[in-house]
């Protein structure tokens, strides 16, 4: 490994960093205390002491063109391995942890373990306009580094990680506001089910939570959220067969705002519920009048784990979709797949309560979060959506090729239907329909509508089968 340079009392000295296990006892008196008080004993990184020094002078030679980048990592799950191993084994995971993360790193960039199972990485770079695409490279490379599985405890251990990022001066002119945001960062990737998340003014600030939660509430009461409908085909034909409702909000004061910026805020501020609720009834009342004219598409609701865990949700979901006269099995429950795998243990009796009276349910996202096999076999899914970051690269990508054919041959194995979520080219269709994939949707066969057109394109696209 690097050789790390430890200041103390105005002088280098040199530590040799092997497995960061230095042989601390074998040092110098003075040096061995200087070492203690810059560096973290069980990884042999350095601490917040030391990073905290570095930080500060960082700031004063970015001050005028340079910036910063400061990423706050957090191990996913890593308390399981503690409970499930013992602290010694969870020891060891951290050590081998630093080193491949030590393997992320530039020579000139300070990697630090900030306690626990957080650590933060450093990096000074000359230019400011290279900063948000570093921070996300670097991300991605912490990903890639935590992939290959750990051996501990003669058991072999995948484990991944949150990673957040800051900016200076974008995102902040001190040290500790930009810790603070690169912590908020974290957390927003962590809700996310892991991963980056650069950090975004309000996000997880709050305060600023509190007023889009209020804001939310105002938007309710204001008929200020919309649907649109994005058009699902059955492939090759092309032949339109259903829609999934997407909400919008136009916010007048902060104008359109998207669901990934307001659906967090409302999951954690409780709002979801009557977000949901609107979104129920709003579909409900679109229903009505597509079966008023005899189009009979099926129709995509998407699910918060939230939701899930509300008493006597699946009774009060059923009681509405009936009370409309909606034949249940019509309608799709789009999950997440990264919040059925955080919430199972929850969410598994609800979702049979929902299956079992007719709904289906599309496990959205496959593959992005904590794709499980064995949660899989357990799930009553009947659909698998696949992630649109598996489709970017197709055909070209033979990687990205085999991971959609695999994940279509698993789904054919378990009984389910694939949609494809984010068909952009006719390249990527072309390619869907050779492999079998039955259902597609993305804006290369229709984007996502408000009701009035996507009622017209119903009237012209469905089939007489599908108009009842």
């Amino acid at each position: 490994m690097r050789p790390q340079r430890v200041t103390a009392a105005g002088r280098y000295i040199r530590v040799s960093v092997h497995s960061y296990a230095p042989p601390v006892a074998s040092l110098p008196a003075e040096a061995r205390l200087a070492h203690l008080a810059y560096h973290d004993p069980l990884t042999g990184l350095p601490n917040r002491a030391q990073l905290a020094d570095r930080l500060e002078r960082a700031l004063e030679r970015a001050a005028d063109t340079g910036a910063i980048v400061l990423l706050s990592i957090d191990l996913d799950d890593f308390k399981l391995v503690n409970d499930g191993l013992g602290h010694a084994a969870g020891d060891e995971l951290l050590r081998q942890i630093a080193i491949r993360l030590d393997g992320v790193r530039r020579s000139a960039d300070l990697l630090a373990r900030q306690g626990g199972d957080e650590f933060i990485l450093l990096v000074e770079l000359p230019r400011r306009d290279d900063a948000a695409a570093t921070a996300a490279g670097i991300g991605r490379r912490i990903s890639e580094a935590l992939e290959p599985p750990f051996a501990i405890a003669d058991a072999e251990l995948r484990i991944g990680a949150s990673v957040g990022a800051a900016l200076y001066p974008g995102d902040a002119g001190e040290a500790e506001t930009l810790h603070r945001h690169a912590d908020s960062a974290m957390y927003r990737a962590k809700e996310n089910g892991g991963g980056y998340a650069a950090y975004r003014p309000g996000a997880t600030d709050p305060l600023a939570q509190l007023s889009m939660a209020a804001a939310l509430r105002g938007g309710l009461s204001q008929n200020a959220f919309s649907l649109h409908y994005q058009p699902v085909f059955r492939l090759p034909t092309r032949e339109m067969m259903g829609v999934e409702a997407l909400i919008r909000w136009e916010d007048p004061l902060r104008g359109p705002i998207m669901p990934a910026e307001f659906i967090p805020v409302a999951e954690k501020t409780g709002v979801i519920h009557a977000l949901g609720d609107w979104v129920l009834h709003e579909v409900c009342r679109h229903v009505r009048a597509w079966d008023a004219e005899g189009l009979r598409p099926n129709i995509g609701v998407n699910i918060s784990s939230r939701q899930l865990q509300r008493p006597n949700f699946a009774g009060d979901f059923a009681a509405t979709v009936a009370a409309a006269g909606l034949d249940a099995r019509r309608v799709i429950l789009e999950l997440t797949e990264s919040a059925w795998m955080l919430e199972a243990s929850r969410t598994l009796s609800v979702l049979q309560q929902l299956t079992g009276a007719g709904f289906s349910v599309a496990l959205d996202d496959f593959g992005a979060g904590y794709s499980s096999l064995s949660r899989l076999r357990r799930l009553p899914v009947g659909v698998i959506k696949i992630d649109r970051s598996f489709l970017v690269d197709l055909p070209d990508d033979p990687q990205a090729a085999a991971i959609v054919e695999a994940i279509l041959a698993l789904a054919t194995a378990c009984g389910c239907d694939v949609v494809c979520d984010g068909v952009e080219t006719d390249a990527q269709l072309g390619f869907l329909c050779d492999r079998g994939c039955r259902l597609a949707q993305g804006h290369a066969l229709g984007r996502p509508q408000p009701v009035a057109e996507i009622t017209e394109l119903m009237r012209t696209q469905l089939t007489p089968a599908r108009r009842g």
